[in-house]
């Protein structure tokens, strides 16, 4: 397939996005090694996973690129949403690690079932009725218009994350240490421009519903912005290195 000025730069946007994230995650996670702390695992495991859903566009642009054809459709809904379950998990242990341990048993339990319940009906209409999950435009690569099962479930694990994750940055902007404070405000950004994001970019294909609108991929730009101005505003939520401490404190 032929890509367009619109397709690069969708494509690029969400490759940018994708490669951030997973040098932040992986940066997040080597701070074991100094902390020895599992939260640290935990959180870097936890924006590798959230970012998995772009990641499948970032695959196919690659391929577009060197071998002229798509990612197949049922390793795009899989690579980009198999994982989804799991990222939530991994987040809400981290979560009830700093908030409320006693909680997270029944946590765990309850976000287990309902992965399992997400992977059953999933794995069943990828090979039962794929339409259902979702539809690829033919005309735009990486424009897709996700079914209602999908969309729902994006929305409930978007809301989740977003709820935890304001509740945890409005206890660190409480907090007299000013670092701390500055790290729960950049963190309670990076969940508001994360949400804005996800959620605009999963409602997209329903909004426009003729795919090749300029009008969408402008607007599949703009979302990957945000996606990529959320994974900085996490990745100095919780770790805050130097370089951006002096950006808001002005040093």
């Amino acid at each position: 397939m032929a890509l367009e000025l619109v397709d690069y730069l969708q494509g690029s946007f969400s490759l940018i996005f994708v490669i951030i994230s997973l040098i932040i995650g992986f940066s997040i996670l080597s701070k074991y090694f100094q902390y020895k702390s599992r939260l640290y695992i935990l959180v870097g495991l936890s924006w590798i996973g959230i970012a998995t859903p772009w990641f499948p566009d970032s695959l196919s642009f690659i391929m577009n690129l060197i071998f002229h054809e798509s990612l197949a459709i049922e390793w795009y809904f899989i690579i980009g949403n198999v994982t989804m379950p799991v990222a939530l998990l991994v987040w809400l242990i981290a979560y009830t690690d700093m908030i409320n341990k006693k909680k997270q048993k029944l946590t765990v339990i309850l976000t287990v079932f309902f992965g399992i319940i997400f992977e059953i009906i999933f794995f069943y209409l990828l090979i039962t009725d794929i339409d259902q999950i979702g539809i690829i435009s033919q005309s735009r690569p990486f424009t897709v218009e996700f079914g209602v099962f999908i969309s729902i479930t994006l929305l409930i694990v978007i809301l989740i994350m977003f709820v935890t994750g304001i509740k945890f940055a409005h206890k660190s902007v409480k907090s007299e240490d000013r670092d701390v404070v500055l790290k729960g405000k950049l963190l309670r950004a990076a969940f508001i421009t994360f949400t804005l994001a996800a959620v605009l970019d999963s409602l997209l294909g329903t909004i426009f519903e003729v795919s090749t609108d300029p009008v969408l991929a402008i607007m599949v730009v703009i979302t990957r912005l945000l996606l990529i101005i959320s994974a900085l505003e996490f990745y100095g939520g919780f770790i805050l290195p130097s370089w951006m401490h002096a950006i808001f404190t002005k040093k």
